[in-house]
Formats: structure tokens, sequence, C-alpha cells
């Protein structure tokens, strides 16, 4: 059997389902790459000393590696555990899809992602939200279908949630300074410079921290380290705007 267990971004995190079946699990794929996690994943073998954990990089759970996966779950209780969500903040779709192609019996046990928590933390409105877009790195292109993207749900009225570049075994993670002076660098037709914007620090870690303030002036404040996210808002409602304000007054710069 497989199991895909969102971990959360903390320890605190994890339901109790999700302990459930790491205790009985054979195996433990847990994932170090796709995102940060505030406390040490190895805490989790504290959970089972029986179980074969597996603290997988890239290489451990995509192409080849698949086959082996699905061949042990064919006789062992496999868990993929991954901070976030399994398949929102993080994809593992070709596990999925190759266990469903040989009949493997799976399961998902959800975990708190980064949608929730830029959705409930912020107390903006989930339906006023448009599609969803990650800002990478300009190193070989630039990324204009983010701005376009963001353009697009501007004329539509609806705010834009951008997910900032990670690239932890390279040892970078995008920040909201980095990534306010990309946008605005990127921002060909001038809407974004005095639009206003909340950045998103470490949500759900214990040192989280939320400020808004215009894109131009987002990145100048002081910040934890990433995970960094940013929203860019539409017209707030009246309700959303004074919530906005109060996102203002938590902004410091030292």
């Amino acid at each position: 059997m497989l199991v895909f267990i969102g971990l959360g971004y903390s320890l605190r995190h994890l339901t109790s389902e999700a302990v459930e079946w790491i205790k009985k699990a054979d195996v433990v794929y847990v994932d170090t790459y796709t995102s940060l996690y505030e406390d040490p994943l190895e805490d989790l073998k504290t959970l089972n000393s029986n179980a074969e954990f597996i603290f997988a990089k890239r290489r451990d759970l995509e192409g080849n590696a698949i086959r082996e996966i699905i061949n042990r779950a064919r006789e062992k209780l496999v868990v993929i555990a991954v901070p976030g969500d399994p398949f929102i903040a993080t994809t593992h779709d070709a596990i999925l899809s190759e266990a469903m192609e040989n009949n493997i019996e799976f399961k998902v046990v959800n975990g708190i992602s980064i949608l929730t928590l830029a959705y409930s933390r912020t107390g903006l409105q989930t339906y006023r939200f448009g599609k969803i877009v990650t800002l990478i790195y300009p190193t070989h292109f630039k990324p204009i279908s983010t701005i376009e993207t963001i353009y697009d749900n501007l004329n539509r009225g609806l705010h834009t949630l951008v997910l900032l570049d990670l690239r932890i075994e390279e040892n970078k993670a995008m920040s909201i300074p980095e990534a306010t002076s990309i946008l605005l660098e990127l921002d060909y037709a001038g809407k974004l410079r005095d639009r206003i914007a909340i950045g998103l620090a470490r949500l759900g870690w214990r040192d989280e921290k939320i400020c808004a303030d215009t894109l131009e002036k987002l990145g100048s404040y002081k910040y934890p380290p990433p995970p960094h996210s940013i929203i860019v808002t539409s017209k707030p409602d009246p309700v959303e705007e004074e919530i906005v304000n109060y996102w203002k007054k938590q902004c410091r710069v030292d």
C-alpha cells in the first residue's frame, strides 16, 4: 500500500491520522527538497523506530526511482511524507499515476498547505483569488507569464497568490525583497508599483510575519528567512480593506 501524507510546515501540524499511518509504515520516504520545514525532519523517526526512513532527494522520488517505490508498495506499507500537502504545495503526481496504473492501493492524508495558510492567515476572501502563480529566478529567461497572470487576475478584480522560487538542493530560496524587485522589473504595463501587496513570511512557523504595503515599499521591511510568498491584491472590499490596514501596521523596517 502507498500512503501520501502532508506534514504541514511544522511537527505541530501533524494530524492524528498522519501520525497513525507513520506509526504503521514499513518504509517512510521523507521529501526534503520541495519545501522548507520548521522542525528537523529527522524527528519523524521518533514516531516509528521499526520503519526504514529515507530522507529523499529529488533522485529518490522521481524518474527511475518511482518503479522501486511501486515495487516496494506491493508488499509493504510505504509512506511518502511531504511538507505542506502532497498534491498542492508539492507535486508527486507521477508516483500516484504509476500506483493507479499498477493497481496499488493508495491513500492521501492531507496536511496544511500554503494555500490554506495564505487565505486563512490574511483574512482575505478566498473566492476573490484568481489563478496562483510561481515567480522563478529570471536566470535563463524572464518569467513574463507570471506578470501576465497577475494582470489577468487584476482585470477580473481578483487577488493573486505569488509563490516564490525554492531551490533547496541549490540552497536558494527567493525572499520578498528579491521578489518585489523582480516583479517591478517585469511590470511592463506599470500596474504593480503602487498596488497594495501582502508579504507572507514563514506562514505557520513560530516566527511568521505578515506585512502589507505598496509593492514598491514591501521589499524594504525586515522579514524572517524564507519560505516567503506575496499576495498582489485587487481592489479590496470594505471588510478586506480594514484587514489590509491592520497588516500595514505590522510592517517594521528593523
